[in-house]
């Protein structure tokens, strides 16, 4: 079944609306931080430690990408839930961003489809 130009219209205007609240909140988070916060677990390396035996040992870490390298930063337990927060403030914004680029292409294919329906062919037959 062809959809209408008008139908079209509808759903071009749906997901601008949408594209608005990803905007939104993307910007509304006055404080975010870069990286990924976890857990890190690892051994040391030296024979006789208990890590050789699986109980690895285990630090909160800050990672993220700097010049292509990723970086390692600990954080300190005053700080751990304050990095946890800014970290998924981050993140937010990051998946609506990715959001917001997916829905800017179909936004881009929505008005390309309108304006070729739109089109005259010229000069006429």
């Amino acid at each position: 079944m062809d959809v209408s130009t008008s139908a079209l219209r509808r759903q071009l205007w749906r997901q601008f609306r949408a594209s608005g609240r990803l905007l939104r909140l993307m910007t509304a988070q006055a404080e975010s931080l870069p990286g990924s916060f976890y857990l890190l677990r690892r051994k040391c390396g030296k024979p006789s430690c208990r890590c050789a035996q699986g109980h690895l040992h285990t630090s909160w870490v800050l990672t993220r990408s700097e010049s292509g390298k990723h970086k390692l930063y600990p954080v300190p337990p005053e700080d751990r839930a304050r990095v946890r927060k800014l970290a998924a403030a981050w993140k937010r914004s990051q998946k609506a961003r990715a959001k917001l680029v997916k829905l800017n292409a179909q936004l881009l294919a929505l008005a390309d489809e309108i304006v070729q329906r739109q089109q005259l062919d010229w000069p006429p037959p």
